[in-house]
């Protein structure tokens, strides 16, 4: 067991090496101060041999009161030292018949207890550049001597001048615990502790034989009052306690390193002017590409968004281009050789019947009844021609990314080519297949581009 102590107090002060500097050193500050002592007032209870019942949750040990003194001096925000005393009066019962017939004895004794302590700031070791230093957080450990006297008599025997008395007796002790502190100012500050306390040695009762813990113990909680001395003309708190440990650093370094602290509020400045570009140049420009990419409103319906639709009032299924401007569908006003190359498709027979188109719906590539029907109605073009084939061309409307409509689009066209072949007997080499992806200018506005045209020739 004392082993064990001795492994966790080593732990507690390795720990402890982290708030100091790196180089090992601890170096004051002449603009804040170190020293400040507290005093504490609370409740302890005796941790050792004394009787408890099956169903009782605390031993018979009394809880008794208990007050202390510590002064402390902080080597820096996140590491210090303690020089405490405590002064505990503890009693209880225990099972142990010194008399035959006794039911127990009765025990009353006093600990004082010196002890030396580190101390960690948990809050400002872990919170290097924390702004406000209010509230602190404290774990303290160390080692310790214990004096004690202890009177011990039969429960039935009320009278203490036949008790067996133990004066002066002394142990090693190991402190550990942890505290919150409130800062009212950079002079005052309250706190809430709990503390227990190991001791080297089990004959706290005055009893010669172990009965039950290896080694007694104390618990203790105690609330303080702590006044700290800083420098009356010092910057912010005057105090170690008062400031965090970026601060620190920086008072400690002195003038040699302003040049990196210009540079660190140089690089704050540019963050700063660079979130200010960022929320109010390129975030707007973005939404404007958004809505140019966007579909809606379409008041029309003619698959060109209302923010830039320059006639916004063309009737269902105009064929418009990217500005929603209406397209002539008859070939007045082209040339000779636009006509001439018509009319010989029209006698081959070629061209694309929007008709029959087959529409999908968005993300879809599976039939309708009306595409079906559509369908069926290419199939009897096919079977009245013997000699026509036919190229199915897929589309997609432009939302989505291009290299998925690409297949969505060829998807579509499979699964028409497949109802042609397999439900109406259609030579599937007489059809061909052609998955175009996205298209910009649909047809017919209420279904968009999302379709596949069937496009005759000889």
């Amino acid at each position: 067991m004392k082993r064990f102590f001795t492994a966790v107090i080593a732990a507690f002060f390795a720990l402890s090496a982290f708030a100091v500097e790196s180089d090992g050193t601890l170096h004051p500050i002449k603009d804040y101060a170190h020293w400040s002592i507290a005093i504490n007032g609370g409740l302890s209870q005796f941790d050792g041999d004394a009787f408890q019942r099956y169903n009782q949750l605390l031993s018979s040990s009394h809880i008794m009161w208990t007050v202390g003194l510590d002064v402390e001096y902080s080597f820096n925000p996140a590491w210090g030292v303690i020089l405490n005393f405590q002064y505990m009066p503890y009693q209880g019962y225990t099972n142990k018949h010194n008399v035959e017939g006794s039911q127990g004895n009765y025990f009353r004794g006093n600990m004082y207890t010196l002890s030396a302590m580190g101390s960690i700031n948990v809050l400002n070791l872990f919170g290097q550049y924390r702004k406000s230093w209010r509230w602190a957080w404290y774990i303290n450990g160390g080692l310790g001597f214990t004096f004690y006297d202890v009177k011990n008599r039969p429960q039935e025997d009320t009278d203490d001048s036949r008790a067996r008395t133990l004066n002066s007796a002394r142990c090693m002790s190991f402190p550990v615990g942890t505290q919150v502190e409130y800062n009212i100012n950079k002079y005052l500050a309250v706190g809430l502790s709990g503390y227990y306390r190991f001791h080297a040695k089990d004959n706290f009762e005055n009893e010669d034989y172990t009965c039950g813990t290896m080694n007694d113990g104390e618990f203790y909680a105690t609330l303080s009052l702590r006044v700290k001395f800083p420098q009356v003309k010092s910057k912010e708190g005057g105090h170690m306690r008062n400031i965090s440990m970026f601060t620190y650093r920086k008072q400690r370094t002195g003038e040699g390193n302003d040049e990196l602290y210009g540079k660190v509020d140089s690089l704050e400045k540019r963050v700063k002017a660079l979130e200010d570009t960022v929320a109010n140049n390129i975030l707007p420009r973005i939404e404007e590409l958004e809505k140019q990419h966007s579909t809606e409103p379409d008041e029309d319906g003619d698959g060109v968004p209302d923010f830039r639709d320059r006639e916004p009032n063309t009737p269902k299924g105009s064929f418009v281009n990217y500005w929603g401007e209406s397209i002539p569908q008859h070939n007045g006003g082209c040339c000779d050789e636009v006509k001439q190359i018509k009319e010989t498709l029209d006698k081959m027979g070629a061209g694309i019947d929007y008709d029959m188109s087959v529409y999908f719906g968005f993300d879809k590539y599976n039939l309708t009844g009306e595409a079906k029907a559509n369908i069926e109605k290419a199939a009897q073009k096919l079977k009245d021609n013997p000699d026509y084939k036919v190229e199915l061309r897929g589309y997609c409307d432009f939302p989505g990314k291009s290299d998925y409509n690409l297949k969505l689009s060829n998807r579509r066209v499979e699964v028409v080519k497949n109802e042609l072949v397999n439900k109406y007997g259609i030579d599937a080499s007489r059809i061909s297949l052609t998955g175009k992806g996205k298209m910009e200018n649909p047809p017919r506005a209420d279904l968009k581009n999302r379709r596949c045209d069937f496009y005759f020739y000889r």
